[in-house]
């Protein structure tokens, strides 16, 4: 037998809504089984009143609301903002809420109104969440987090409920997803322009809790970019090893690691940088000379007199950099981005972020890196091959957003988090040791977050041989092989 009606509220946003949509969002909650007096219907301008199907109408005032939901007996209230509920939601959602009672709001999938494509959306991701509200049509969250988080803001009309769930987090409640789709949305209806001022004044208010301090720039409603102010002037140490090669790019032959030094040197807006250069003994004197010309009492070279071991060669690297925050870098890439360090320095410095990674592209600007994902435990990299400018529906490639991993050909660490995981396994001397890496960051409780923002051209595979061996995959499942069976964060790429 059903007991979810006795449990759960369902709170209907009606702004934005046409009066036909309105009712089949009704209907449907309806349907899922929530009782019509167990229904609120929150609108601007009427008085609280009741429809002819028995649903309550409640203005949307704030006092209004937090007198509502003090005075009601239920044990979660499901926040709905567009979209039609499943038939099956409150079934899911209660039954996932009681399954994990450390889970104090929860949200989950969706898919169009036709049901012709899947939104699945990734894990609780808190920097995601300052950037666009991903949450969906509906959140569920237990009458006790709005006495633990003090109830409705009257500053968050229109945004409510991104309100409630950073508050959430701020206190340091459980957000979670319910890997289910819990409703039906037609994304072309959805009036984003409405709520955008709403959310960004929301997200500033949140940052200024959190001590943090950012720009915000809009760059489409509902999604935001977020300049977050670098605390200090922290040396960073750029290590890249190398054997001096030379390849074909771009219609031309270049040294790849004096043409990936010059851009960073040129285009770069963040000064305050050293080179670390692990230099193979084959390496050209010409290659170094012209190194130093260009880095000058920047540079620190690093000389590397064994077998390729690229694990080794980045330890040996990061053991001889003095910098706070090492950025691990591939000599086979190119600057797009002026402001490329600033963009992952910043997120770096943010509370529980381990590793930060960057936005590469093939030689013709088809995406290469927008994060790793992990499934079956192998590795592969989200958003592969496709054009860029492409992005699905959830602003995934224009949104920060903490993933599973992110490629060590371009990747921002401090050096404490670095050492204290124990830097590169040398157990994984050419392929997934950043795989491995991640993995160690993450273990302890630190994020790896991926920005779009941080833009280079990777020519992948110029400067070494691509080809895994067995033995690769083999030692990185035989670590790791139960953690990495289910991709959660890259989910619609």
């Amino acid at each position: 037998m059903n007991d979810a009606p006795s449990r759960i509220e369902a709170w209907i946003d009606a702004a934005g809504h046409a009066t036909e949509d309105l009712d089949e969002m009704i209907a449907s909650v309806l349907a899922a089984g929530v009782p019509a007096d167990a229904v609120r219907v929150v609108v601007t301008e009427d008085e609280p009143s009741t429809r002819e199907d028995g649903v309550r109408v409640v203005p949307a005032d704030v006092d209004v609301l937090n007198r509502e939901w003090r005075a009601s007996d239920a044990e979660f209230l499901m926040l709905i903002r567009r979209g039609r509920v499943e038939p099956e939601a409150v079934d899911r959602v209660t039954g996932f809420l009681d399954r994990f009672p450390e889970v104090q709001v929860a949200y989950g999938d969706s898919v169009t109104v036709r049901g012709s494509r899947a939104l699945n959306r990734p894990r609780f991701s808190p920097i995601r969440l300052r950037s666009n509200d991903y949450l969906g049509p509906l959140v569920v969250a237990r009458r006790t987090v709005l006495e633990q988080v003090g109830g409705f803001r009257p500053d968050a009309r229109r945004a409510q409920v991104l309100d409630l769930v950073l508050r959430a987090d701020e206190v340091g409640l459980a957000v979670a997803l319910v890997p289910a789709v819990l409703a039906r949305e037609d994304l072309s209806d959805v009036d984003f322009a409405s709520s955008a001022d709403a959310q960004e004044r929301v997200v500033r208010e949140h940052l200024g809790r959190c001590g943090v301090t950012a720009e915000i720039e809009r760059v489409r409603p509902f999604t935001r970019r977020l300049r977050y102010r670098i605390e200090g002037d922290p040396k960073v140490s750029i290590v890249i090893p190398t054997r001096g090669g030379s390849a074909h790019v771009a219609g031309s032959d270049r040294v790849l690691v004096a043409e990936a030094i010059r851009g960073i040197v040129e285009r770069s807006t963040y000064r305050n940088l050293e080179f670390v250069v692990v230099c193979d003994r084959e390496t050209p004197d010409a290659v170094v000379a012209d190194l130093r010309d260009l880095c000058g009492d920047d540079l620190r070279i690093v000389l590397w007199d064994a077998p390729f071991n690229f694990s080794a060669k980045m330890n040996r690297g990061a053991a001889a950099a003095t910098g706070e925050y090492l950025l691990l870098l591939n000599d086979d890439v190119e600057v797009v981005t002026d402001d490329w360090i600033e963009s992952m320095l910043g997120l770096a410095q943010q509370r529980g972020v381990g590793m930060v990674g960057a936005m590469l592209y093939f030689e013709d600007s088809t995406i290469q890196h927008a994060g790793q994902v992990y499934t079956g435990g192998v590795a592969g990299h989200a958003a592969f091959g496709l054009p860029g400018g492409h992005d699905d529906p959830l602003g995934s490639l224009v949104t920060d957003h903490e993933v599973s991993g992110v490629t060590a050909a371009c990747a921002l660490v401090s050096r404490g988090v670095f050492e204290e995981v124990g830097g590169f396994t040398l157990a994984l001397p050419g392929n997934y040791n950043d795989v491995d890496l991640n993995m160690k960051i993450r273990q302890t409780g630190r994020s790896i977050v991926f920005t779009p923002w941080a833009r280079l051209y990777h020519f992948e595979s110029k400067s070494r041989d691509p080809r895994i061996l067995p033995t690769d995959i083999e030692t990185l499942q035989s670590r790791w092989l139960r953690r990495m069976q289910v991709e959660m964060y890259s989910r619609m790429l």
